[in-house]
């Protein structure tokens, strides 16, 4: 699973931190590992260094083959409680995914 971080011009991306939160995603989604292709994290800064509520922006892209993307989004008054809340977001809804997928699958093989 390629797990690609990317800030805009509001947000220090710096390394550590990058690993850090595909280290976070890694976490989250590692049992689906080889089922989700790709994993792009998008953060964002409405308003820069003014000082606001809910305007940090954490949008997570999971990839799969052949199937529609799964595409969250959170927002929060500070960077690390958006990547905390779409990832968990995420993960609920790649569980949900899966489990349907798993359970049509499963009906129509046995029909």
């Amino acid at each position: 699973m390629l797990i690609e971080v990317r800030t805009d011009g509001n947000i220090e991306g710096s390394e550590q931190f990058s690993n850090h939160v595909k280290a976070l995603v890694h976490t989250a989604l590692g049992q689906f590992d080889d089922r989700i292709r790709r994993v792009d994290v998008h953060l964002s800064d409405a308003i820069g260094n003014k000082p606001g509520h809910d305007d940090k922006c954490c949008m997570i892209e999971a990839r799969r083959d052949g199937r529609e993307p799964i595409v969250v989004t959170n927002q929060e008054s500070t960077i690390d409680q958006a990547i905390q809340g779409a990832i968990h977001n995420l993960k609920k809804s790649v569980e949900s995914a899966f489990g349907k997928e798993t359970t049509r699958d499963h009906l129509r093989d046995h029909h």
